[in-house]
């Protein structure tokens, strides 16, 4: 049970790595999983004991101390008893869970000592808590994990608008993760451009791609769908690429081809995207809205390939983190990358799919057409352990946990 105070009993770790982890995101039950959470299970898997410090606001739970995993992960909370409602009321909590990290959570974390700390990007939301503990000697190697190149991205799609202002934030976020002793960046693409954003970062920087939960191959309950199936999952936003699976259900629905595409996922352009679906009077489109996780991950092994879509006309390089989830499912990968990403890299190496040039209906659908016709000859399921090879290799959280663990052996 929670604790509603910021006690921590004091740990030996007896030769084992201690951790802590910053977590914007956290779960509150098992299907509510994270990234994050992935990752501690990860750490715990090899032997570590974790501390999470959760400033999450938008998960609501008590404030102070709770215990996982038979103890071995001790989770900080100071994010908000009760979901904030409206814009003034989330910003004051933001604020509020900033003040307590470096107020009480501070003070219980500068006493414990800890191999490793790990951040993500948006780095300026963990408030430069990490930073500081780092030079507290609190932490011994603090890592910066970079998903998102933030503003830069989310400008280049229209998520933001191009400003000053809003350019500016660039050096808000350098500064926030700017005594990190390393950056993990996704691909060596991401290094280049990291490099290249951030010129006056002088840590060292690791490889290391989006993770996901570890576990067994698929299970052999799970029966195919009958039909050839696609999945795309993701956030309805901008610069997801939703638009080109569209326009090639289109093309195959014109020449006949037997097949279902289902689209996991919400956000604000959900509506617009089932309106387009349904001015090209689409048969073979599914919109199934935000699934719990447990559930999406019960559909991936049922579907037989996974698309991943992004956009043209940006710079920074994409490393879809939907591939990790339809590798962990065995099912190939169908990656629509713009110019910039080598995430296909790896998929080519491994033999886990299929690359294609993002926002190109026609070759999407011919693509979709060739694998339809494999799932008959059983060529698809050379992909699909193809796949979930590269999931074991290189994209489970067990591989993250043991990337991360091995920079402390190096600091």
């Amino acid at each position: 049970m929670p604790r509603n105070d910021f006690q921590l009993q004091t740990t030996g770790n007896g030769g084992q790595e201690r951790v802590l982890v910053f977590a914007s995101d956290f779960s509150t039950s098992e299907g509510d999983r994270w990234l994050l959470d992935d990752i501690v299970d990860g750490f715990v898997s090899q032997g570590a004991h974790v501390d999470v410090l959760a400033f999450d606001n938008k998960r609501p739970r008590p404030r102070g101390v709770s215990e996982r995993n038979g103890g071995r992960v001790r989770v900080i909370s100071v994010g908000p008893e009760k979901t904030p409602k409206g814009s003034v009321a989330k910003i004051l909590s933001r604020l509020h869970s900033a003040l307590l990290m470096h107020t009480t959570a501070y003070g219980v974390l500068k006493r414990e000592k800890y191999d490793v700390a790990v951040f993500t990007s948006i780095a300026a939301t963990a408030a430069a808590v990490p930073g500081r503990l780092r030079r507290s000697g609190a932490v011994k190697n603090l890592v910066f994990v970079l998903w998102d190149f933030f503003p830069v991205h989310q400008i280049e799609i229209g998520r933001l608008p191009s400003n000053r202002l809003v350019k500016s934030l660039r050096w808000l976020e350098y500064f926030s993760f700017a005594t990190a002793d390393r950056v993990a960046v996704m691909s060596p693409a991401n290094e280049r451009f990291f490099r290249a954003y951030f010129p006056s970062y002088r840590g060292k920087t690791l490889i290391l791609p989006p993770w996901a939960q570890t576990d067994e191959p698929s299970a052999a309950d799970v029966s195919k769908a009958p039909v050839f199936t696609a999945v795309f999952g993701g956030q309805l936003v901008k610069g997801r690429g939703v638009e080109t699976i569209l326009k090639a259900a289109e093309i195959l629905e014109s020449r006949d081809v037997e097949l279902e595409i289902m689209i996991a996922g919400d956000g604000v352009l959900r509506e617009t995207m089932e309106g387009m679906a349904a001015s090209l009077k689409l048969r073979s489109v599914k919109f199934l809205g935000s699934i719990p996780r447990p559930e999406y991950r019960r559909l991936l092994k049922t579907a037989h390939v996974g698309i991943a879509a992004t956009v043209t006309g940006v710079s920074v390089p994409a490393f879809p983190s939907k591939i990790v989830e339809y590798c962990r499912a065995s099912i190939p990968v169908v990656a629509c990358l713009d110019p910039a990403s080598d995430a296909g890299d790896v998929l080519l190496e491994y033999g886990a799919g299929v690359v294609l040039s993002a926002g190109d209906a026609n070759m999407l659908a011919d693509a979709l057409e060739r694998l339809s016709s494999d799932l008959t000859s059983g060529r698809l399921t050379d992909l699909s352990q193809a796949a979930r090879k590269l999931f074991d290799d290189r994209l489970s959280s067990t591989h993250a946990a043991r990337t991360i663990l091995s920079t402390t052996a190096t600091t």
